[in-house]
């Protein structure tokens, strides 16, 4: 007789693990950068994160039930896509922002990973995917808004009492190393401990190594992707003589690493494999940074996602270059 084996949607892990639990620990290494989002930035970060959770959670029911499926929301998987959405977003005015960013968490779900294989068999990470649909349809703000900023004078009074609130914005750190403003780079302490500038998840690089060091400790992830990614920019930071601390520190490089590169899905399955695609992230995002920066800013401002996703599709190819036989050489 024929044994027939029934495999269920990946990521496939061992020890025991259920692709619930390991969600539900992702989860839980985003709770100190988000967090210290909701410190920094306060309401605004709240209906950001919220938008495009229930985005997400409303995209996967959705298309599956037109596959004649349930929904899967106890999993965790799809709260996961749209609280990561959310970190790669910039607070802004609020009620402006959550339509599109209600949109962006539904069509991570429905389009990036439900209508292209579902769980498990998706070819992009959605929720970078879904922040770069996000940027091309320049829908989400290059600039930060810090709390109460961009009042809109008809709405607000029904919510504070603005009074003498002047309304400001701030520019990002990468933007201030690009020369596109005028102001002071924040020092190395304050982009490693506590940011005013730049999306939800750069608020506190130390907030997002912690949460990376509790997946690692956890044996969901190995680190040859966010280290070999972080060292790529920081060497070549370096050499094209700009300072590499100040690159490594700002934008989405850190968190992108530790909770979007090294998706179990959509990154390669061996250690040499995966240090290849950290390498290839790093060159990648120093390449818009210092080369192209100076031509679009979304471009240095979603330098991180473009190389991820870049590097995703890369990701079939690397691993049949570093796959192993039987005999544990290469093919």
């Amino acid at each position: 007789m024929k044994t027939k084996l029934l495999v269920e949607d990946g990521p496939h892990l061992h020890q025991g693990l259920s692709v619930s639990d390991a969600m539900w620990d992702v989860i839980i290494a985003l709770v100190p950068v988000t967090l210290t989002s909701l410190v920094i930035f306060g309401f605004e970060s709240v209906m950001i994160i919220v938008s495009c959770v229930l985005g997400a959670l409303l995209g996967e029911a959705v298309v599956r039930k037109k596959k004649g499926e349930e929904a899967r929301f106890s999993d965790g998987s799809a709260m996961v896509t749209g609280l990561i959405l959310a970190l790669t977003l910039p607070p802004t005015a609020w009620w402006m922002a959550i339509p599109s960013y209600f949109m962006g968490g539904f069509v991570a779900t429905a389009v990036f990973r439900e209508l292209m294989g579902g769980l498990g068999n998706n070819p992009l990470n959605p929720a970078v995917a879904s922040r770069i649909f996000l940027l091309m349809a320049r829908m989400s703000s290059v600039y930060v808004a810090q709390p109460l900023v961009e009042i809109n004078e008809a709405f607000a009074p029904y919510l504070y009492d603005i009074g003498s609130l002047d309304a400001f914005s701030k520019a990002t750190p990468l933007m201030v190393m690009g020369g596109k403003v005028e102001e002071a780079m924040p020092s190395t302490l304050n982009l490693f401990l506590l940011n005013e500038g730049g999306s939800l998840g750069e608020t506190s690089v130390l907030a997002v190594i912690i949460g990376l060091f509790y997946l690692v400790y956890k044996g969901h992830i190995k680190l040859h992707i966010p280290v070999a990614a972080v060292s790529t920019v920081f060497v070549l930071a370096a050499l094209f003589g700009q300072n590499p601390i100040h690159h490594v520190l700002s934008g989405g490089l850190i968190f992108g690493a530790a909770f979007m590169a090294t998706d179990w899905v959509t990154s390669p399955v061996t250690d040499k494999g995966r240090i290849i695609f950290g390498i290839g992230i790093g060159a990648l995002v120093a390449l818009f940074r210092i080369l192209f920066f100076v031509q679009e800013l979304w471009v240095g401002v979603g330098g991180v996602a473009f190389a991820i996703l870049i590097m995703n599709l890369l990701v079939p190819t690397i691993d049949r270059m570093t796959a192993r036989t039987a005999y544990g050489k290469n093919e």
